[in-house]
């Protein structure tokens, strides 16, 4: 029995899928959680063998959730779900140790195919996610600076994205309000933009934040 561990903040999501994946005869979906806060708390009470983590999450998101989680265990194998199949989500999550990066526009049986797969000891990665990190691979960062922005500057730009503070941004990722705003002239600069309303665009296109993120503005 494959036992699986699957973290959404968006409960009918759980539900959907999680139903999909007990109705295979070797999968159990053993806990959900709805925050990679919970999802530390569920692993103290439920043992899972493969993670299911919803990287567009409110809190300290599902990337620094991966980060703390395979920090504390390293055999965890942990299956990246996004809507987001460019941009530097693939690339982040893959490098903090994620076993598999599937779209949520995947079917049943790619999602499946990925869990057998990363349980084996594989990796999978949804075809369109990797077409995309090859050509990005190949195209570089010169067309704009999301490629090489650090996992701190990611989360960085997501919670302004999400309208915050530097102080509310502050105490979500447990960092200094200088921290926070020496983070945030490097993504000025990086991502030429000239104040947050323009890194909130640039965080919508890029696929780091939903559009409608950008009405706190």
């Amino acid at each position: 029995m494959i036992r699986i561990l699957l973290v959404d903040d968006q409960r009918l999501v759980r539900r959907c899928v999680s139903a999909r994946l007990n109705a295979v005869n070797d999968f159990e979906v053993v806990a959900e959680a709805a925050s990679g806060e919970e999802a530390r708390e569920a692993l103290r009470q439920h043992a899972a063998d493969i993670i299911l983590m919803d990287l567009n999450m409110p809190g300290i998101g599902g990337l620094e959730a991966t980060r703390r989680l395979l920090a504390l265990d390293p055999g965890l194998r942990v299956i990246g779900l996004s809507m987001y199949v460019s941009g530097p989500f693939p690339r982040q999550f893959l490098r903090l140790g994620g076993a598999g990066y599937v779209s949520k526009n995947a079917d049943t049986g790619e999602l499946v195919t990925a869990i057998r797969k990363v349980h084996a000891g594989e990796c999978f990665i949804s075809a369109d996610v990797a077409r995309n990190i090859a050509v990005s691979g190949v195209l570089g960062s010169r067309r704009n600076g999301i490629d090489a922005l650090s996992r701190r500057e990611v989360q960085v730009l997501q919670q302004i994205a999400n309208g915050l503070s530097p102080e509310e941004i502050a105490a979500q990722l447990s960092l200094s309000v200088k921290t926070v705003a020496h983070h945030r002239r490097l993504l000025l600069r990086k991502l030429e933009a000239h104040n947050d309303v323009q890194l909130a665009t640039i965080a919508r296109d890029q696929g780091i934040a939903d559009s409608d993120t950008l009405g706190a503005y």
